[in-house]
């Protein structure tokens, strides 16, 4: 099998039972648990893509520290975040040991309980803008123009960009993602916003239009989304 749903479970018995399996199989890990403690935590050698479903509780170890008891960090290609009290500090720190993602898909408000101006935070921010290599980026949650801003600076190789905005500043940041006054998004070449009336198909062309911000592009309404491509 190539996905595995992971429960953890407490009774040494079945924890015992589930030690036995043979893992290798196994390409998508998804963890739905809401608590991992240390004893009973499997390992899946060959995951490359890592779902996570809930902000879950650990026996005093950092997530961090649970989840390479787990899986090899490094390998993962695809991460997945479903719950939206997942901290950003801890995604951003994950981001730090997991350098080969190229798609991440969030759940959550970027920039709550999160200080950018924190020096530890800045740091760690920097190492990971260096590093990572994320070029398809999914935000399920709305956006803000300065979480926006906030996403474009720590990735990038941004090519592909699916989120969800705040309706009064769409056109903002659609004429920050498309400007050329900056190089923050060099590489994007498609962006889908999520979940927004069919008028804003047209506020959006007569935005590109009357401010010179493409030439050559196409765009589509489909299903309550706009898609952007250039």
């Amino acid at each position: 099998r190539k996905d595995y749903t992971y429960y953890w479970e407490p009774v040494d018995s079945i924890c015992s039972n589930i030690q036995k399996e043979n893992f290798d199989s196994v390409k998508h890990l998804y963890i739905a648990s809401k608590e991992i403690y240390d004893n009973c935590v499997n390992y899946f050698p060959n995951v490359n893509e890592l779902s996570i479903k809930n902000e879950f509780k650990t026996s005093g170890d950092s997530i961090i520290a649970i989840l390479h008891r787990m899986i090899p960090l490094r390998q993962l290609t695809k991460l997945v975040i479903e719950s939206h009290l997942f901290p950003m500090e801890d995604i951003i720190n994950l981001l730090r040991f997991t350098p080969n993602v190229h798609t991440l898909s969030l759940n959550l408000y970027i920039l709550d309980d999160f200080n950018i101006n924190s020096n530890k935070q800045k740091e760690i921010c920097q190492y990971v803008l260096k590093k990572n290599k994320i070029q398809n980026l999914i935000l399920n949650l709305s956006c803000s123009l300065s979480e926006i801003q906030f996403i474009v600076s720590l990735f990038p190789r941004l090519k592909c960009l699916k989120a969800q905005m705040e309706r009064k500043e769409i056109g903002q940041i659609i004429r920050f993602l498309l400007s050329k006054a900056h190089n923050k998004t060099r590489n994007l070449c498609y962006l889908c916003v999520l979940e927004i009336p069919k008028v804003c198909l047209k506020e959006t062309k007569v935005l590109i239009k009357s401010e010179n911000l493409l030439n050559d592009y196409s765009i589509k309404y489909i299903n309550r989304d706009i898609h952007l491509w250039w």
